[in-house]
Parts: C-alpha cells; sequence; structure tokens
C-alpha cells in the first residue's frame, strides 16, 4: 500500500497563506523553514474581540473551549469558541436551536442532518470563503465529490467541508495497527506463554489467566479482563458493535455489511452482533467482565484504562491510554493478540471524509469572515500540527536528524496522564484543552505537505523508530511480522474496505418511528444478554428481542436499510473501479 506524498510547491504554500491569513498577523515560520511550526502568531490589533459558537455533535464537552487551543485561537484570531454538545446537553437541543433559527456559527453533523439544515436554511453557501482556504485545491476532488451528493447544491457550490479526509488514497489502510483488535498488555500476555488463539473461547481464557494473575492493579484497585460502557450506545450497543468488526461485519443502523458488501439484519442468528454477545456472556461467566459494565461511564472507564486495570482494549486510540516508550522497553505496552479465526473488517484512511462534515450556520459578514479563518486554520499544516501534533516545545520539537518532528517525554504522556501544561501555553492540564469540538477537518494520517509526514506523531519517523522496544521487538519474534497490520496481511485477516463518504437517505417519519422505538429494545436487551444468569436466559433474551422487534416494524426498517445502504456498497464499488 503506497502513500501518495503530495507536496505543495513552496511558492503556492506562501501565496495561500498570504491570501488565506491576510486579516491576520504573519504566521511567524520561518520563511526559510518550511517545516518550522508557526503557533505563535497572532492577531492584527483590528480583530475585535468575538465569541463563534460551534454546534458540535461528536463534542463530549459543553462550553467555552479551555486550555492551550483556547490560547492558540485567542492570540491568533481573538476568538473564542464556546462549544454546545448534544452528548452533554441532551438530544433535544438539536430541535430547540433548529426551531429558534441558528444551530451555530460553525457546526458540525452528520451527513444527514447536513443535508437536512441546507434544505431548511440552518447552513450557509461557502463557496467564496472556503475556496481560500490554504488546502482546498488539495482536497478539491473530495470537496467536489461530497458537495456533488448534497441535494440542491450545483455544481460549483461549496456548503459543507466533509471531516477528517485525507491525501493518502482511496484503498490505502496506512497505520500499522488496525482500527479494532483484541489488543492485550504484552508483559501479562507473555506471563501465561503468548498462547496461540483459534478463537474467543481462547481469548477468554486468556483473559482468565492474566486475571487469575493480576487481580488488581499496583495500586490494589479490581482489575478486570474487560470493561464496558453504556453512554455511548445508540441505536444498539456500541461496545458490541465495535467487535462485530473483528469478524468481518460492521454494524450500519439495523444492518450487517460485510468486507465484500453483503448485508444481513443486526438480528441474524449467525451474525456478528449475536456472536459478540455470546463472547461477552460466556467472558462474564468466566468472571473476567467488570461488573460496573451496566452502569459505568466512559470517564470512570478511562481511569480504568489508564491504571491498568481492563486487560483487553481493542480501538487502537485506546492504546494512548497507556502506551509509551518506557512501557514499551519494559514490555509492558499493549499490543494485538492474534485470534485465528478473525477477519478484520478495516476501513480504508478516509480518503474522501468519515459521515460528518463542518459548515458554516451564520450569515453575519463578521462572524461569516471570522468562522472562515478559524476553519482555514483547522485545516492547514499549522493548524493541524496543534490539532494532531500538540504544543510546540512542549510535548513535540524539531527532529534535530531530519524532516518532521519529535515527540517530547512529556508528549508521550500528556494525553494518559492529562498533564499540567506551563502557564506559557496557556496553562490547565492537556488533555482538557485539546480542541473540544472533538472532530477534526483532517485526518491525523493525512500527510503534511510542509515536511512529508503524518500529522499523528504515532508515525513520525522519530516516534516509529522510539517504538521499537522490547515489546514491539518480542512481539515481532514471537508472530514473525513487523507490525500487526502486517501479520494480519500475511495471514489473510485483513478485509480492507473503501472509506467513502456519501450523503445516505433520510429516514422517513413512519422509519424514524420505527427506529426510535426500537432501539430501546436492542439496546436493553442485549445490556442483559451480557448479564443473563444462564445460556438458557441468554436464548430466551434473544428470542424475546426479535419477537418483540417485529411488532414495532423491524422488518421494514430492515429492508429501508437494505435500500438506504446500497447507495453506500455501490459507491464503493464504483471508489475501486475509478482508483
Amino acid at each position: 500500500m503506497k502513500i501518495k506524498k503530495l507536496l505543495l510547491p513552496m511558492l503556492a504554500l506562501i501565496m495561500a497563506l498570504s491570501i488565506a491569513l491576510s486579516a491576520c498577523a504573519a504566521d511567524g515560520a520561518d520563511a526559510d523553514d518550511p517545516a518550522a511550526p508557526a503557533q505563535e502568531s497572532g492577531y492584527e490589533g483590528d480583530l475585535e474581540p468575538m465569541t463563534l459558537e460551534v454546534y458540535s455533535q461528536p463534542a463530549n464537552f459543553q462550553g467555552e473551549q479551555p486550555g492551550w487551543t483556547a490560547k492558540l485561537l485567542k492570540e491568533k484570531f481573538n476568538v473564542t469558541l464556546s462549544i454546545i454538545a448534544p452528548q452533554a446537553a441532551g438530544a433535544d437541543i438539536f430541535a430547540a436551536r433548529s426551531a429558534a433559527g441558528f444551530l451555530g456559527d460553525i457546526v458540525v453533523l452528520d451527513n444527514i442532518d447536513i443535508q437536512a439544515c441546507i434544505q431548511s436554511g440552518l447552513i450557509y453557501d461557502f463557496t467564496e470563503e472556503m475556496q481560500t482556504f490554504q488546502a482546498f485545491e488539495e482536497y478539491k476532488p473530495q470537496l467536489d465529490y461530497y458537495n456533488a451528493s448534497i441535494e440542491g447544491v450545483e455544481e460549483g457550490q461549496y456548503y459543507a467541508w466533509p471531516t477528517e479526509m485525507t491525501n493518502t488514497g482511496i484503498d490505502t489502510y496506512s497505520p500499522t495497527i488496525p482500527g479494532v483488535a483484541p489488543t492485550v498488555p504484552w508483559d501479562y500476555f507473555r506471563e501465561i506463554g503468548a498462547p496461540e488463539m483459534e478463537n474467543l473461547t481462547d481469548l477468554i481464557a486468556a483473559l482468565k489467566a492474566i486475571q487469575d494473575n493480576h487481580p488488581t492493579n499496583e495500586a490494589g484497585d479490581p482489575s478486570y479482563g474487560i470493561t464496558l460502557w453504556p453512554d455511548w450506545d445508540g441505536d444498539s450497543i456500541e461496545n458490541v458493535n465495535q467487535l462485530t468488526k473483528w469478524y468481518g461485519q460492521e454494524v450500519n443502523g439495523s444492518l450487517l455489511i460485510d468486507t465484500e458488501g453483503g448485508m444481513v439484519p443486526l438480528t441474524d442468528d449467525d451474525g456478528a452482533y449475536k456472536k459478540i454477545l455470546q463472547f461477552y456472556f460466556d467472558a462474564n461467566q468466566a468472571g473476567v467482565v467488570d461488573p460496573d459494565s451496566g452502569t459505568q461511564n466512559w470517564d470512570s472507564v478511562n481511569s480504568k484504562f489508564n491504571s491498568k486495570r481492563a486487560f483487553l482494549i481493542w480501538n487502537d486510540w485506546q492504546q494512548g491510554f497507556w502506551n509509551t516508550t518506557a512501557r514499551g522497553n519494559a514490555g509492558e505496552n499493549y499490543i494485538m493478540a492474534p485470534v485465528n479465526d478473525m477477519l478484520i473488517y478495516q476501513p480504508s484512511d478516509s480518503f474522501y471524509g468519515t459521515g460528518r462534515a463542518f459548515a458554516c450556520g451564520t450569515d453575519d459578514p463578521e462572524k461569516k469572515e471570522r468562522v472562515r479563518m478559524v476553519m482555514d486554520w483547522m485545516s492547514s499544516p499549522e493548524g493541524l500540527e496543534a490539532i494532531h501534533g500538540g504544543i510546540y516545545g512542549f510535548t513535540y520539537v524539531d527532529n534535530p536528524n531530519g524532516p518532521g518532528f519529535d515527540q517530547t517525554l512529556e508528549g508521550e504522556s500528556a494525553l494518559m496522564d492529562n498533564s499540567p501544561v506551563p502557564e506559557e501555553f496557556g496553562g490547565g492540564l492537556y488533555a482538557d484543552g485539546m480542541l473540544t469540538i472533538n472532530q477534526w477537518m483532517l485526518s491525523w494520517i493525512a500527510i503534511n505537505p510542509n515536511n512529508g509526514t503524518t500529522y499523528d506523531p504515532r508515525y513520525w519517523p522519530t516516534t516509529i523508530e522510539k517504538q521499537k522496544t522490547t515489546t514491539t521487538n518480542e512481539w515481532a519474534e514471537r508472530y514473525g511480522a513487523e507490525n500487526p497490520v502486517a501479520y494480519l496481511e500475511q495471514n489473510g485477516q485483513l478485509g480492507v474496505v473503501p472509506f467513502v463518504n456519501v450523503n445516505l437517505a433520510p429516514d422517513t417519519s413512519d422509519i424514524t418511528v420505527i427506529r426510535t422505538s426500537c432501539k430501546p429494545i436492542v439496546c436493553d436487551a442485549s445490556w442483559q444478554m451480557i448479564f443473563a444468569s444462564d445460556q438458557a436466559e441468554f436464548d430466551r433474551i434473544w428470542s424475546d428481542m426479535k419477537e418483540d422487534l417485529a411488532g414495532f416494524g423491524w422488518d421494514e426498517l430492515v429492508a429501508f436499510d437494505m435500500e438506504k445502504y446500497q447507495v453506500l456498497i455501490d459507491e464503493r464499488a464504483n471508489a475501486m473501479a475509478s482508483n
């Protein structure tokens, strides 16, 4: 898999910077060194203080953006961001603000809501402004593709910027670890012999052995093989949804979609959703599921991950709560534990975006201009270096031996430890001060045109070298592969699916009623199945759930979703055909 390094000519970059930041002071980068970050620039004196309201569907935090990111935005644009987060304020806030005719100056919404809000006049044409962005020309093909899919948007118009686009490739998967895979602490797994695992039964046995050896962490707090949390649940349980990808299927609405485009209902008896419920049930029967799983929230789980009280993680980003170079050299980092019957469903790099978009929700000329400046920065190398890399001079510095940057010791642990930030950079705590919109205009895996490396510190050349630790070396020797992705590829266990970004049909009013009615039935039954007293009760709850769903129009919902998601499957095929 090749990464296209799309290097912009320096003249074009300087011109774009000049145009896009004309209302700001010079950006602070050394003109003779295009790799130098520019996080110390300030706004010109004629920029009045301004608060921009940001309505962000994925945000977990509501209120004024704090900390070091707030300081950057204040110095550059004299802007304060006020975050409106439906996950914190409740879903009703969307209807209330829509009825009032204003969601926010900047809005971050799922594709389906972007479509509806454009039609209802809550999102404004942003064509002239977006064309001034430094990143516009590089990402124009994706922007054209996305905006052309929005009903009522004419050719050449730009209303929305898809989230987390990349410049790597349509069918490229760049990381060295899969997005979702069974991942355990190497020292504890090695301690039990790093056993060959054929299936989920063997994985449970391994987690049981680890838990028996380490019933508490070093502080004496109880540890568990698995910990779960319900506050991310949607139409079904998110902790189950993520693990269906272990067996080649992804949850989309009421469906499971496989790597080849096949679709079956979520309730399919042979589908991955039931298989993962069975895994959690069996694990609970073995005594390795945290008893607080059904009631705790993400904050509680977060503290367990970063204190080594949960032995199984699955999302790649969760490793950031524990893994460091020092722990890697001590053999203590988390790393993938292969299970031989798995086929990992792996979306490619998000070339076309990830299913949400940024847009402008104000037509006030002064605010619209400030929105333009902030969004331009958030999609520029300078902004992305901060958003994905952190604080220059604190979490990372220039690479003394080549292009790009080098993560500092503080940078390695700042997120997991939520480290104090020096006052010169804004004070507060590091994780608290990250961009609380909780969504990004370009992906962390995209290539920085200033230095040819990713924005994500995990894939900087300096970090890759540091990551060759006792953990990775012993793992590589045990499994005969350089890294987890290479292992999965060698063994035919990675199913890469093109990550296309399309606007799918919105639910009709009747389907909305059905989906809303079915959601608690699926979620409640799923949690009950995990903690069922025995297999007979597990099977009975599953059967009762299917019967209850049928009474609320489940078959009609499945038929609607099959037609809806066929568009996604067709677009994946089109993307591969055009590649």
